[in-house]
């Protein structure tokens, strides 16, 4: 009996460690402050996220640019709805390539969901795992950039 309830605890623990991280939360915890809470941006600060990406997922280019992004950051010039934001978005090397998985696609989801391709597949850890193996340069990203423009 006590090996039966010690296997349920433990498989019950495991299960727990194992869960998805929550995107929203994700996003709340270290994007919201600059990118606001709805993803509409900050004029001057941080460019908006809402209605800005999903289109971009119809290139190739456009999907290693967001990834890309997380990994490597982008500093300098970008225009963004017509206006043009010169700052810094940081890396997020520290967080853990799940996360960096789980918080673009709830930005994609909620704030984009109108504008994602037929057939879009969410990325997945893996997918952040080789971006950030492949370091992207702020050249390459700017050209991934140019290539997935919407414009």
């Amino acid at each position: 009996m006590k090996r039966l309830v010690l296997t349920a605890l433990l498989g019950l623990t495991m299960s727990w460690a194992t869960a998805a991280p929550d995107g929203a939360a994700v996003y709340t915890a270290h994007c919201a402050a600059c990118h606001q809470p709805d993803g509409a941006g900050a004029v001057g600060l941080a460019p908006p996220l809402q209605g800005t990406l999903g289109a971009r997922l119809n290139q190739p280019a456009g999907r290693n640019y967001l990834a890309g992004v997380l990994v490597s950051g982008l500093a300098g010039k970008i225009e963004s709805k017509g206006v043009v934001y010169n700052g810094i978005m940081p890396n997020w090397q520290q967080l853990p390539d799940a996360e960096l998985a789980a918080v673009l696609n709830h930005v994609l989801t909620a704030f984009n969901a109108a504008e994602l391709p037929v057939g879009h597949q969410p990325y997945s850890e893996t997918a952040l795992t080789e971006m950030r193996a492949r370091k992207p340069s702020g050249k390459e990203l700017r050209a991934w950039r140019a290539e997935s423009d919407t414009k």
